[in-house]
């Protein structure tokens, strides 16, 4: 199992009331929190779940720390994923948990880290910035991998980034195993370490580019032009947890929260986290096996409402992953237009909310359609003398619009009488489409609505 950590920086200089939030980036005029995620992927990098969740605030004044001041939250992130990972294998039996590759960009390439690793025993792929003292003639780990010989050229894709298209390089790759030397004295309590450095290195980019260079420190097998690649490809797997990003901050609009308490923050942090992370599960598990079952990532009430929804005569089990994905991604405004391909996390994130207000809308309609045969009653007399307690509370706690949607799910499912249902719907779209301004107007027309009159 591959275990990534990153950080990043929630700006959240709109909640003015929380006076925890501290100062992010360099000029110390934005205000927010930082968040270190910790998400566990397969060995192909589809998005598990989230293993670990921490945020704290720098002191107001203060710019950002050395290294040593935060790598424990690096440190702390090794130790949530494993105790998760073995509580989970525990529950489930297992005879023992799964092997944990731990991956980290720069800010994971502190001493402390490398040291963490190797005393726990398991192995970690991390991006090298520090030209860390080595036992090896050069001394110094930049110059001595770059001294050694050629394992072989690759050519390899360099996807599009910032703006520059995708173009391929041909690289060297080299690697060597060595004995890294703490400095005493920023490390007095530290001890040498074997670690393998590889390097990928563009020994003749065109003037337009820039040069391909990598160093990555491994305690993974890196001994032969295979084993090195192998390296490299594992590395590449930490790429899903920008899109996680991404999905929090734009899909998900973290950074337009505004909540009052840190409590209160935390949590949202938490449920937006999980969210997030399954967006990204979705996309990338539906471009690697389009044909798995759509109930390993969604569940049974998810896959009823879409089918109903978009599949009329086809079987509930017999959807497959790629397809819900596209139809999740039609919620959310996608064309699937012959060169749209896949929704994106932005597009998920809108259609795999408007399936969750359509799953509560038709848990609703289940249980209506369940009480009225157990009464004997007709469904539209049920909605009439629930609508205080079902509706109307409804539209009291989760806001008017959920509950209209709710009563167009019940329509469109045929839970309603259907004899006004078309005076209805048409009656109902116009007042959703009015933003209702005023929201007891809104009440007073859902009421007429439930009741069965056409008109307000």
């Amino acid at each position: 199992m591959l275990v990534v950590q990153d950080t990043t920086s929630l700006h959240l200089t709109g909640c003015h009331v929380l006076p925890e939030l501290g100062p992010i980036g360099s000029g110390n005029l934005a205000h927010g929190v930082l968040l270190h995620s910790t998400l566990a992927l397969t060995e192909q990098g589809a998005v598990l779940g989230v293993l670990g969740l921490q945020t704290w605030a720098r002191p107001a004044g203060t710019a950002p720390g050395p290294e040593a001041k935060e790598s424990g939250q690096w440190l702390h992130g090794i130790d949530q994923a494993r105790q998760v990972v073995w509580e989970t294998a525990w529950a489930a039996g297992a005879a023992a948990p799964p092997r944990l590759l731990h991956l980290m960009d720069r800010e994971g390439d502190v001493y402390e880290v490398l040291q963490w690793v190797q005393e726990v025993g398991e192995s970690a792929i991390i991006r090298c910035v520090h030209n860390r003292r080595v036992e090896a003639p050069l001394r110094l780990a930049h110059a001595a991998v770059r001294a050694q010989p050629v394992l072989g050229s690759v050519t390899l894709t360099v996807p599009r980034s910032h703006g520059k298209p995708t173009r391929t390089a041909t690289v060297e790759m080299r690697a060597l195993t060595t004995t890294l030397r703490p400095d005493r004295a920023k490390y007095p309590h530290a001890w040498p370490l074997t670690w393998t450095l590889v390097e990928v290195w563009e020994p003749n980019p065109a003037p337009e580019h820039e040069v391909l260079h990598w160093l990555l420190w491994t305690r993974e097998p890196a001994t032969t032009l295979t084993e090195v690649q192998e390296v490299v490809r594992k590395y590449t797997c930490r790429w899903p947890i920008e899109e996680y990003h991404l999905t929090l901050k734009s899909g998900c609009r973290i950074e337009d929260l505004r909540r009052e308490k840190w409590d209160s923050l935390e949590k949202a942090i938490v449920m937006y986290t999980s969210v997030a992370a399954r967006i990204v599960a979705l996309r990338d598990r539906a471009a690697q096996e389009p044909d798995a079952p759509a109930t390993v990532l969604l569940s049974e009430e998810e896959c009823a409402v879409l089918v109903a929804k978009f599949g009329q005569g086809r079987a509930v089990l017999r959807l497959t992953l790629g397809q819900a994905v596209l139809w999740i991604g039609r919620l959310g405004g996608h064309l699937n237009r012959q060169r749209d391909g896949m929704p994106g996390v932005r597009t998920l994130w809108r259609g795999l909310r408007d399936l969750t207000l359509l799953v509560e809308g038709w848990r609703v309609a289940r249980r209506l359609e369940n009480e009225a045969g157990s009464r004997s009653l007709p469904l539209q007399h049920l909605l009439v003398r629930q609508q205080e307690t079902d509706l109307a509370a409804l539209a009291k706690h989760g806001g008017i619009r959920k509950a209209l949607l709710v009563y167009l799910v019940l329509n469109t499912f045929g839970v309603t009488n259907a004899a006004n249902a078309p005076g209805k719907l048409k009656v109902f779209k116009k007042i959703y489409r009015t933003a209702f301004a005023c929201e007891q107007d809104a009440r007073r027309l859902l009421r007429n609505l439930v009741s069965g009159s056409r008109s307000p």
